[in-house]
């Protein structure tokens, strides 16, 4: 591999991007399970669960933007940040076994201890999660390098989620059931995985030397002050996509952290979710080009609309119909969760168009400083999400014990279909009045160019 000139064979990419997958063995069993494993094993409230988990979320945005500064001023012979991903594979391991042990404790104490536990785990998370994703801007700078890096970030993203939903439930099972800490030795097992994978991501990648970077590069410290900040309120197209991702990340966390309640519950088949569970994580091989191509010929702004209308009729079928049987509940998750994917596709597509429509309008262009703030609303959307969720979980009279969870059974159908139809209906609001209608991005960067000329 030539670092000057960004170059990377296949073998590289590849030893680079499957670190992908260790990370989302530990990102998808939170996604689905941990809200449950809470509830149903440990035995906390809906309400106390979901506070945690957004305790956590919350807690986790925090931490990035210092864990990114610490990063980025280390140096050492073997680079910047593989050394934190060597180093930090065995804790983050070794805290995600922690997080899926029961303790036999109970009250506040236990409330402490599971608290502690999760925070653990996002500070070790973040040690190698962070590193690994700025690896991406480090290892080549070469721009069709770093798409088709990002591309297999995806497939292995999303290949982890596969393996997650459909093994998790059956080594748990298989290591004597939930309430014999099957959970906590399925997590020893995807652990082991995913500390070899981040050994070998470590030790086939490969930085460029700090001299090698200075030579025909420029690096920026861009500070962001007054006026940057006010060009951001300048920016609606901005303010809108974000406030729509916020409402969309809370039908996404309802979505995922339901299916396995619904199941058990309502279906009356825990084992069952997994059809739904491994559809919502290997949906997006066939999706995202589906509606990357709608929004090429009608436009991103769009494929929003139309992909929070299909959620929409998802939510509306499980409202009204409230399934019971397997397959039709599989068939409306998988409904709502096109819709989603389509949400997301919309997006992250029209993130980068708004850079451009607040240098338009303010004056100023804002790259990382907007990215960052995107993917720290995202965080917090994900953790208030939990939050409610468990809260609702409690005022539903959510009872782990009893057979339909209490009159969980009854309600849950009509729960998930409120907040995730009005989830939906405010992100597609927000969708409506943004301006970033087809044709007008062109326009904007056609302007943008006049103005630097003169």
């Amino acid at each position: 591999m030539s670092h000057s000139t960004g170059r990377m064979s296949l073998p590289r990419k590849l030893g680079y991007a499957v670190g992908n997958f260790g990370l989302n063995i530990y990102w998808q069993s939170l996604t689905y399970f941990l809200l449950y494993f809470y509830t149903d094993v440990v035995g906390l409230s809906g309400a106390t669960a979901g506070a945690i988990y957004m305790v956590a979320s919350m807690f986790d945005a925090a931490i990035d933007p210092v864990a990114g500064v610490l990063m980025d001023r280390t140096r050492t012979r073997w680079g910047r940040y593989r050394p934190w991903i060597a180093i930090g594979a065995v804790p983050l391991a070794l805290s995600f076994m922690l997080l899926y042990l029961s303790p036999s404790l109970e009250g506040s104490l236990l409330v402490v201890a599971v608290t502690a536990s999760h925070l653990l785990f996002r500070i070790c998370y973040t040690t190698v999660a962070v590193p690994f994703n700025s690896l991406t801007a480090r290892i080549t700078q070469d721009q069709a390098e770093r798409t088709q890096l990002t591309a297999l970030n995806v497939l292995f993203a999303s290949a982890a989620g596969s393996v997650v939903a459909l093994l998790t439930q059956p080594l748990v099972q298989l290591a004597g059931g939930a309430q014999n800490n099957g959970f906590f030795w399925a997590a020893t097992l995807g652990g082991v995985v995913a500390t070899a994978i981040f050994a070998f991501v470590a030790m086939v990648t490969r930085e460029p030397a700090e001299q090698e970077e200075s030579e025909g590069s420029l690096s920026l410290t861009v500070g962001v002050d007054r006026a940057a900040l006010g060009t951001v309120f300048k920016n609606r197209a901005f303010l809108l996509l974000v406030s729509g991702l916020l409402f969309a990340t809370f039908n996404t966390t309802v979505l995922s952290k339901s299916m396995i309640y619904y199941f058990k519950y309502v279906v009356g088949d825990e084992s069952a979710s997994r059809g739904a569970l491994t559809f919502a994580t290997t949906a997006a091989f066939v999706l995202v080009p589906i509606w990357a191509t709608l929004g090429r010929f009608f436009g991103k702004r769009a494929v929003w609309l139309l992909a929070v209308a299909v959620g929409l009729v998802g939510a509306a079928f499980l409202g009204l119909v409230q399934p019971v049987a397997s397959l039709t509940t599989t068939a409306a998750f998988a409904i709502m969760q096109t819709g989603t994917v389509g949400i997301a596709v919309a997006y992250w597509a029209l993130l980068p168009d708004t850079v451009e429509y607040g240098e338009w309008a303010g004056g100023v262009r804002l790259e990382s400083f907007l990215f960052g703030l995107f993917m720290f609303v995202q965080k917090m959307g994900l953790g208030a999400a939990a939050g409610l969720f468990g809260f609702c979980l409690s005022q539903l009279g959510y009872d782990p014990g009893s057979p339909n969870g209490g009159g969980l059974g009854p309600a849950l159908p009509s729960m998930i279909a409120i907040l995730c139809g009005l989830s939906l209906a405010s992100s597609g609001t927000c969708a409506f009045f943004s301006p970033l209608r087809k044709g007008v991005h062109e326009d904007i960067v056609a302007e943008v160019r006049r103005r630097r000329a003169a």
